[in-house]
C-alpha cells in the first residue's frame, strides 16, 4: 500500500524529475473591417476569438433602410397597438434573418463540418451586431467565411 508520504518523498529530494504539465493552446483574436452586402443587412466588420474549444464571432451588422422599414411595419401589425414598436427590436429581427442560416465554410464554399456539427451557430442577434459560437478546429483554412449559401462574410 502506498502512502502520500511515500509517493511525495522522491519529489522533495529530486525536484528536477518532475514533469511539466502541458499548457493549453492560447487563444488568438482576429479583427477584420470590410463592408459586405448581405441582402437586407450590411456587415461592417468581424471580430473572431479562436479559442482551444470554441470559435467565437461577433459580426457588426446594420440593416438597410428599406428592410428596417418593412420589418417595423410588420412589427406594428403584430403589436396591434398593445405596445410601441422599437426600431432596435426591428433591426435585430432583420439581422437575425441572415444569421440564423449562417455556417462556416472555406474559400471554395465547402462547409466546415467539424466546426458546425453540434455547435450553437448564432447565439444572439442585436440591432448592431450578431454573435456566433462554433467548435474549434485543429487547423483553419487560410480563407474562412461565414455564409448563408448566397452571400458570405470573410472572417480571416
Amino acid at each position: 500500500m502506498f502512502t502520500f508520504g511515500g509517493i511525495s518523498m522522491p519529489k522533495l529530494f529530486n525536484p528536477k524529475q518532475e514533469t511539466q504539465r502541458p499548457q493549453p493552446p492560447r487563444a488568438r483574436t482576429h479583427h477584420r473591417r470590410e463592408e459586405t452586402d448581405l441582402g437586407e443587412s450590411i456587415a461592417t466588420g468581424v471580430h473572431a476569438i479562436f479559442g482551444a474549444v470554441r470559435l467565437y464571432l461577433c459580426v457588426a451588422m446594420e440593416p438597410k433602410a428599406d428592410a428596417l422599414a418593412a420589418q417595423q411595419e410588420e412589427d406594428r401589425r403584430h403589436a396591434a397597438g398593445l405596445f410601441n414598436v422599437d426600431a432596435m427590436w426591428s433591426a435585430a429581427a432583420v439581422n437575425a434573418r441572415w444569421a440564423r442560416r449562417a455556417v462556416l465554410c472555406d474559400e471554395s464554399g465547402r462547409i466546415l463540418e467539424g466546426a458546425v456539427c453540434g455547435a450553437r451557430g448564432m447565439t444572439d442577434a442585436g440591432a448592431k451586431e450578431v454573435f456566433f459560437e462554433f467548435n474549434a478546429l485543429e487547423t483553419y483554412p487560410d480563407a474562412l467565411y461565414l455564409t448563408d449559401g448566397h452571400t458570405r462574410v470573410r472572417i480571416q
